[in-house]
């Protein structure tokens, strides 16, 4: 056999923004041939809306979301025309100035006015544009606009209106979470757009299935190389159809890109393609690899580009600034599971070594020790490792080894699943990431839910500065004239009975107003459930709610030990002490005793001739 070139694999290059050729990131680049089709619910939603002759249809969201791709798919799939001169459309005629036709011999259709981009126009006739399509009952206009642009256009003074339409709709539609009010005008918020939400269906888990497919690979399987080729490895150990456990890693890849979601990051299509093809590929090529694999030691370098190393850590030659120009992978460096140490999973992996097949060329590591160079198959655990160092230097090369080989086993092992009752959340760092995926999935039992509710009361008792001796049915509120609790005494302004409380997930917070029917945002987009929304009764008929994101949950859950690192948390405490004082203030009732909170236990206080009485102190 002789070296091949995949040419799927020069594709795939094309999709990493650290090198020369990586126009397929770009709709307006790409080539029909080459082009991914991701069938997404925006896609679905926008083209069943567009039947109904609505006046105007926003796309918001950041670059990448696929704003301009959805325009080319309406462009085919509503007017009839072929992929190519959609595209050649996308780049000619969708600066607004006129409308799209149908395509000769398709059905007649409304035309279309699309501005693929609101940023090419000036923000003065993009708020003409807007006030103009709110009138034009001929045509559909469709705009497409991230929400700086927007927010500039609809904030100008002599507002149409179109404008005051738009932006009553756009404002409410963060507390309502409409889409659609009337059916003449539909706001598309992509920010809302899950790259790891449906499963299998997920447009990560598309990705992957339309990359791995068998056809693209064949090439390889007359490559002298394949035995020793990373990026081959990384495919196989994803593919379903040539590994048993591909299934579970292909889940555990659409749970990080969740868990950053569930953490606040947005994570546009464009970044979920950019990290796919660096995942499989590691920046390398064909020729990369067949000169890699030439030299005499052919094994002891792949694990450096297996894919669960890359998504956390980069290869050499790829330093943290180029990754940088993929966000996500920065992000994904925060939950790395090789960083977290677990006694049960560390045992299995280096004491027993049933965990992992001999011979695996991603887990065969090079030891450069005092004696020569060694290989170590991490199959065995670290035994093999020579354990006598001659000195300090010696010392710190077997320990960055050790290192290099645990962290690298650890990410293996969550991909794989290795240790089945080992929740995934405890090994990306969230001790009480189950807890905010059961709420999400509505899972919870009645009993389990009051737990939930009294855990994180106890939390919020902890970051206001309360100790409680025993577990309480009340949520104390702090007076915040006197800030948190000092020496375990505070001012107590109220007490909410705990079933008062409910925690839900955002979307079964947001209900359309009595009286409307309109279309929920997270019928629009690919949906995942991202926020656990606290809500509580303030007074007869009002209700205040915060919003707990993964990160903002686990430290109130983590507060219900008593102990909490305040600097690593200092943003959410903030965000958290603002809510409770709001809610301490509020008009929803202020309790009429004064009460203290002295030594863990709630005390009365009353002033009777200028004489303070404590109950219960001696």
């Amino acid at each position: 056999m002789a070296n091949r070139i995949n040419s799927h694999v020069t594709r795939l290059h094309r999709y990493l923004p650290f090198t020369p050729a990586h126009d397929q990131i770009y709709e307006e680049y790409q080539k029909s041939g080459d082009t991914l089709n991701l069938p997404t619910k925006a896609l679905t939603y926008l083209c069943d809306v567009v039947h109904k002759g609505p006046r105007l249809v926003l796309l918001t969201g950041d670059a990448g979301h696929g704003k301009t791709y959805l325009c080319r798919r309406l462009i085919q799939d509503y007017l009839g025309y072929t992929e190519t001169e959609a595209r050649e459309l996308i780049n000619t005629a969708c600066d607004g100035k006129g409308t799209i036709q149908a395509a000769p011999g398709a059905p007649s259709r409304s035309p279309l006015r699309v501005f693929k981009d609101f940023s090419e126009v000036d923000v003065s006739s993009a708020a003409q544009a807007v006030d103009s399509a709110w009138t034009r009952t001929d045509e559909i206009t469709i705009i497409c606009a991230n929400e700086g642009r927007l927010r500039a256009v609809l904030e100008m003074r002599d507002a149409g209106d179109g404008r005051r339409t738009l932006r009553d709709h756009f404002l409410k539609s963060f507390d309502d979470g409409l889409a659609s009010r009337d059916g003449l005008m539909h706001i598309i918020n992509l920010n809302y757009q899950s790259v790891a939400a449906g499963g299998e269906q997920s447009l990560v888990s598309q990705t992957f299935h339309e990359w791995l497919a068998g056809t693209r690979w064949r090439v390889c399987s007359d490559c002298d190389s394949q035995d020793v080729c990373p990026i081959l490895r990384n495919r196989n150990m994803l593919n379903m159809q040539t590994d048993p456990h591909a299934g579970i890693r292909r889940r555990r890849l659409d749970a990080l890109f969740a868990t950053l979601e569930r953490l606040g990051t947005v994570i546009t299509v464009r970044e979920m393609l950019m990290t796919a093809a660096y995942a499989l590929t590691g920046g390398l090529g064909c020729k990369d690899v067949h000169k890699l694999s030439s030299k005499k030691q052919r094994t002891g370098w792949q694990h450096e580009f297996a894919f669960y190393n890359l998504l956390f850590e980069g290869p050499p030659g790829i330093n943290n600034d180029m990754l940088g120009r993929i966000p996500v992978l920065l992000k994904l460096q925060r939950i790395d599971p090789g960083l977290h140490a677990n006694r049960a999973l560390d045992e299995t992996l280096l004491n027993e070594g049933t965990t992992l097949a001999a011979g695996e060329v991603d887990i065969i590591f090079e030891y450069h020790g005092p004696s020569g160079r060694k290989q170590i198959d991490a199959s065995k655990g670290i035994d093999d490792i020579e354990g006598y160092p001659r000195n300090r230097k010696d010392r710190q090369i077997e320990a960055d080894f050790i290192r290099t080989v645990m962290r690298s086993l650890r990410r293996r092992a969550y991909f794989d699943a290795a240790l089945k009752d080992l929740n995934e959340m405890r090994c990306l760092g969230f001790d009480h990431g189950a807890d905010f995926q059961a709420v999400l999935d509505r899972t919870l039992t009645p009993r389990a839910t009051t737990d939930l509710k009294n855990l994180i009361v106890s939390g919020l008792h902890t970051i206001q500065g309360l100790q409680t001796r025993s577990q309480t049915v009340m949520l104390h509120l702090v007076d915040p004239a006197f800030g948190k609790a000092t020496t375990h005494a505070a001012i107590v302004a109220r007490k909410i009975p705990i079933s008062k409380i409910s925690l839900k997930p955002k979307s079964d917070v947001w209900a359309p107003p009595i009286g409307t029917s309109g279309t929920l945002m997270s019928n629009t987009v690919d949906w995942l459930e991202r926020q656990v929304v606290m809500t509580i009764e303030d007074g007869p008929s009002s209700a205040v709610s915060f919003s707990f994101d993964l990160m903002t949950f686990d430290c109130v859950s983590r507060a219900a030990s008593g102990f909490l690192p305040e600097d690593f948390y200092a943003h959410d405490i903030r965000r958290i002490m603002t809510f409770l004082a709001r809610l301490a203030e509020s008009a929803g009732g202020r309790d009429q005793e004064i009460s203290l909170f002295l030594h863990g236990s709630l005390r009365s206080v009353s002033i009777d001739n200028g004489v303070i009485q404590v109950s219960g102190a001696g």
